[in-house]
This record gives structure tokens, sequence and C-alpha cells, in this order.
């Protein structure tokens, strides 16, 4: 059997093996790009954070709208042209990209990614269909979507080991454009030397006769209400490339070895991994319930990411959403191709540019702009989701109500036309024992579309009592301060401050102190603080004698100060002393401030001094048999400063 799949390959034409080629090298740039191009734009280039995650709106209108118009213009140049024309700027775009320094160089530079891709991406898929027969075409089409999602998976899985060994960091992510240029500078070569001319059929001469093709299929009211609607489901797809990186990385949900690159390939391998048991499970299902229900799976992917925030449970989400899409993709393609005659469903497909240009320009510009706003500025990413979901439960409702009603007469126009055709309708091809997957079932029960209205409420204030999270922007570049020479500035003694009083045994008293720089502050605009010592100082009373005539000798005890010294969290010091018998006690704690730069904060705010009298010794007589209570003492405290002033 095995023998015989190779066989059934080896009937393909040189020429599709080297389109396949073209896709791993320029697909696989395109998805290194993708997951770390928002963060890339925020972290790296500066960009303001609306505008970073937004930053890909600029390349969809070029994408998605040029390939209308350049599968015409291959038609009238040639293939083999065209397609070199499309990665000579797609090399040059990846080069610009990577040395894109601030934002108007950053848009430029995803335009022009835009303009190469859509000059592109329409003529490998045509490739494909005129260099098989008919009957092999359904193979050839799974080879190439298989091809594409191996590109999508490879390539970055590849970047991902690289950055995990550390010869890539996020602050050097350039160097992954770079590589993307190169790769897709090595399909120049194969499109010069080996890429072989394909037939042209002439059926569309101008380009002129693609945009008449496209209005005749844009007149079907019933297509264009679908084609909008899908297009919302790819507004949904498109906060998997803005928004989720962004949240992820900003709001550090990832493990430090998680690099956010890896979160691009969990959804191609999703697809290598179960792609054919997918297609075989939903083959036999009526094209629009397939629909309906990959958009179900794809918000329940949806949920478990935005409830949880949490890497495991991401990875998850991810999988479940890329199984949703899987089903959403192919069955929406597969009904279009139903939908008009052999003459006519070139223009119907062609329409699917259109619903991506819709969904993903759309959705970038507006969840990113709601990103920004509730997920950034309010610090709630779980509410973020909460917005998501429920535009995508509200997109489901439309689409379930629109499956109700005008769902209804496309899917009979489809079934006439195969009929009509071919010659045979579903029910003939469907086995007799098929029991169609209850899950497909769910939007043909009324209260379906009522369970998902009450749980748009339900996810809002769910989401919203979630509360905050800390997001951490882009840290800014501290100023570069000239030195500072000592030889520059004279050594002088500042005014001193203080503060004096009386404290009872265990009470304390404290002070601010307030030194500005400043006109008509304490230290002058150009000047600084050298040092503050700060002195405490008391003297305890002498010895009494006391008794008939004078007769018994009192000594006082010494007496314990404690003295505490704050200036914020930037300077702290306490310590404590004793007075000798007889003498005076002194307490002395001194900050000097080394400057290497010329700066104005050391030393400079208010600070904080507190004086304790720890204990307070008694009058004793030298045999302890009499004892006279001392229980207060007088202080006083000095801050003394020296001060660098300009010569």
């Amino acid at each position: 059997m095995f023998k015989d799949k190779l066989k059934g390959l080896s009937k393909f034409p040189r020429v599709f093996w080297v389109s396949q080629t073209f896709e791993i090298l320029e697909r696989g740039a395109y998805y290194s790009m993708m997951p770390i191009i928002v963060v890339h734009a925020i972290w790296n280039v500066g960009l303001p954070i609306w505008l970073g995650a937004m930053i890909t709106a600029f390349m969809y209108p070029f994408q998605y709208g040029l390939p209308i118009f350049t599968g015409a213009l291959a038609e009238r140049v040639g293939y083999k042209r065209q397609i070199t024309f499309a990665f000579i700027v797609l090399t040059l775009a990846y080069l610009f990209l990577a040395f894109a320094f601030n934002t108007i160089t950053m848009i430029l530079a995803v335009i022009t990614v835009g303009i190469g891709i859509g000059s592109y991406k329409p003529l490998i898929s045509a490739t494909v269909a005129k260099c098989t027969s008919s009957e092999d075409r359904n193979l050839a089409y799974a080879i190439y979507y298989w091809f594409v999602n191996l590109a999508a998976f490879l390539i970055p899985f590849i970047f991902v080991i690289v950055i995990f060994l550390g010869a890539i960091q996020r602050s050097t992510y350039h160097v992954i454009f770079i590589c993307g240029a190169c790769l897709v500078s090595i399909n120049i070569i194969t499109a010069l030397f080996i890429f072989e001319e394909v037939p042209r059929s002439g059926e569309v001469k101008t380009v002129g006769d693609a945009v008449n093709n496209i209005k005749m299929a844009m007149k079907d009211k019933k297509f264009v209400v679908m084609v909008i609607l899908i297009g919302g489901f790819w507004m949904l797809y498109s906060s998997f490339l803005n928004a989720l990186p962004l949240i992820l990385f900003g709001f550090r949900r990832l493990p430090g070895w998680f690099d956010v690159m890896l979160l691009g390939v969990f959804n191609p391998f999703t697809i290598i991994a179960l792609g054919i048991f997918l297609a075989r499970y939903i083959e036999k299902v009526e094209s629009m319930r397939v629909v309906l229900t990959g958009i179900m799976i794809y918000l329940i992917g949806l949920a478990i990411i935005g409830y949880s925030l949490q890497w495991v449970l991401v990875i998850f989400g991810i999988v479940i959403a890329s199984i949703g899409e899987f089903i959403v993709a192919p069955g929406y393609m597969a009904f279009v191709s139903k939908l008009a005659v052999k003459e006519k469903v070139s223009a119907y497909v062609g329409c699917n540019f259109i619903s991506y240009m819709i969904g993903l320009l759309g959705g970038t510009f507006v969840f990113s702009l709601i990103v920004n706003y509730v997920g950034v500025e309010l610090e709630m990413p779980h509410f973020f989701y909460g917005i998501l979901l429920a535009f995508g439960l509200g997109l489901l409702i439309t689409f379930v109500i629109y499956y109700w009603t005008w769902g209804q007469d496309i899917i009979e126009r489809a079934k006439k036309i195969k009929e009509m055709e071919e010659g045979t309708d579903e029910k003939s091809e469907t086995p007799s024992d098929y029991k169609e997957p209850i899950i497909f079932q769910i939007f043909d029960n009324k209260l379906s579309v009522i369970v998902c209205a009450i749980l748009i409420p339900i996810v809002l204030f769910s989401t919203f009592s979630m509360g905050t999270l800390t997001f951490y922007p882009p840290e800014e570049e501290e100023e570069e301060l000239p030195a500072f020479n000592v030889e520059d500035y004279n050594i002088i003694d500042g005014t001193s401050f203080g503060f004096s009083g009386t404290l009872s045994e265990g009470g304390s008293a404290s002070e601010t102190i307030t030194i500005y720089i400043g006109e008509g502050e304490y230290l002058e605009e150009g000047e600084f603080l050298k040092s503050i010592r700060f002195e405490l100082s008391w003297e305890d009373e002498p010895d009494q004698n006391v008794g008939p005539f004078g007769l018994i000798s009192l000594e006082n005890q010494p007496d314990e100060f404690l003295m505490s010294v704050a200036e914020g969290e930037n300077f702290t010091k306490e310590d404590t002393g004793t007075n000798p018998h007889g003498g005076e006690g002194r307490i002395e704690i001194t900050f000097n401030f080394d400057h290497d730069t010329i700066e104005s904060i050391n030393g400079t705010g208010e600070w904080e001094v507190e004086v304790t009298l720890d204990y307070c010794g008694d009058f004793e007589d030298p045999t302890g048999l009499y004892t006279e209570v001392d229980n207060s003492n007088s202080y006083n405290l000095v801050a003394i400063t020296e001060i660098y002033t300009p010569k």
C-alpha cells in the first residue's frame, strides 16, 4: 500500500514539487515573523503600544487585496516573471523590516512585506491547479495545504531552538527577519533556473476582467452576507497574531524560557498532527454545519486562554482553537466552491481574499485598540478576552440565524448545481449506515441561540470581575549624564539643621529635615551634597549628695539613646550610644555621596530623624541600698552638611 501511495505522488510533475519548495521557504519566513512582530515593534523599535499591536494591519490590504489583480497579471506577464518579482520584493522587504528603526520605517517595511506576499499569494494555488488533473486535484491540494503547515511549524521551531540556546534574544529579533530574507532569496534562484512556466489559460486577459468577475459574485447578496460573516471569524483569528503575544509578553505570563516565537508553533503542529483525521471526520457533514461547529470550538479555545492566561492552559487553548480553525477554513472553502457552476466558481473563490481582508484588517484595527485600552491601560486582560468572546458569541448567533434562513436557500442551490453538473447528490454518495456526529447537530436546535445569548453577559461580567494584572511596558532608556569632575568644584560647609528637647525614658521624638535643590532652596542649581552628618548629643545630670549633712553620695548611671535616620528607601541607618559616667554622650551617623555623574538626587529629599531615650540610668549609692529615680534627659541634634559648589 505504501508503494502505491508513493507511486501516486510520483505522477505529479516537477513544477508541482518546485512550487512546494517555494511554500516551505516563503511560509517559513512569514510564520517566523508573525509571532514576534508585535513584541519587536513595541519593545525593540519603540512604537507606541496601540500602534505596535496593530502593525500588521498595514500589511493586510496588500496581502489580501492584491491577489484579486495579481492572478490576472500573471496570466499576462507569465507566472515565472511574476513569482520572481514577488520573491525579490519579499527579500528586500524582510531586510527592510530587520533594519526599521522608527514608526515610519516600520510601517513602510510591513507594507512592503504585504506587497510581496500579495504579488505571490494566488500563484501557487493556481500552479497546483494547472499542473494536475482534475482526478488528482484533491490529493494535490491536500499536499499543498500540508506543506504550508509544515513550513509554519518547522522553520519557527528551528528558531525556537536557536532562541532557547541563547543565540537569539528578544532584543535581537531582527536577526530572524534577516534569516527570512535569506530563505526567500533562495526562492529567487529556484524561480529563475528551476521553475518551469505553466500554461496560461487566457480566460482572464486583463485586470478589469478579474474585477468584473468579483463584481459578478458580489451581486449575490446571500453570498455577500456569508463573506462578511466569515470575515467576522477571521477578526477573531486576528487576536492570535497581535493581542495574544502582547498580553502574554507584556503581562509576563510566560516563563523565562518560553519565547513568544513558540506561540506560533502549536497551531500548525495541531493541523499537521490532526488534519487528516479531522478532514475525514467532517467530509460527509453538510458544509455550513461544519463552519458553525468550527466557530464554536474556536470560541472554546479562546475561553480557555482568556479565563486562565496560564501558559500551560494557553497552549491547550491554542490547540483547541486550531482545531476549530481547521474545521472552519476548508469547510467554508468547500461550501463556496459549490455555490456556482464551474464557469463562475473562480469568481466566488476569489472573494475569499475579501473575507480575509475584512477580517484580518478589521480585527487587527479594532481589537488592537481594545486590547490597548482595556488590556494595557486598564490592566484587565481577562476582560479583554471577555469582550472578544462576547463578539464571537454574537457572530455565532448571527451565523446560526443566517443558517436557518438564507443559508437553507444557498444549501439547496449547491445541491442543485451538484446534481446538474455531476448527476449525483449528497444522499446518493453518503453510506446508508452513516450517522452524523451529534456535535454538528447542535445548531439545528433553537435553544442554541438562546444559550449563546445568555452566555454574553455571563462572560462579560465574569471576566470583568477577575480584576487586574500588572502590565510591564518597555523600559525607557536612562539619559546618559555627563561625568562629575571633582576638580571643577569647591567644598564648603552648608547650613546646619537641628532640634532639641527633653525625653522621658522610653519616649521618642522625630523631625523632618528637608533638603532640595532649586532657586531659593537649600542647594542652588549646580550644587551637590558631598556629605551629611547627624550628631546627637546629651549630657547626664551630675552625681548627687543626699541624706543628713549630705553624707550619702549617689552616682548617676549612664543613659542610652537611639537615633535612626531615613531618606525614603534610599538611605537608612540607626545607632545607639551611652554616655560615660559623668560625661557627654554622642552618636554620629554620616552619609557620604560619591558622584560619578552630574546628578542632583543623592542626599536631597525629606530626611526623617527619630531620637529615642531607651534607658535612663537612676541615681544609686555605691552599696545599692538607696536609689532615686531619674526618668528623663535633654538632648540636642544637629545635621551638618558639606556641599560641592562650582568653581
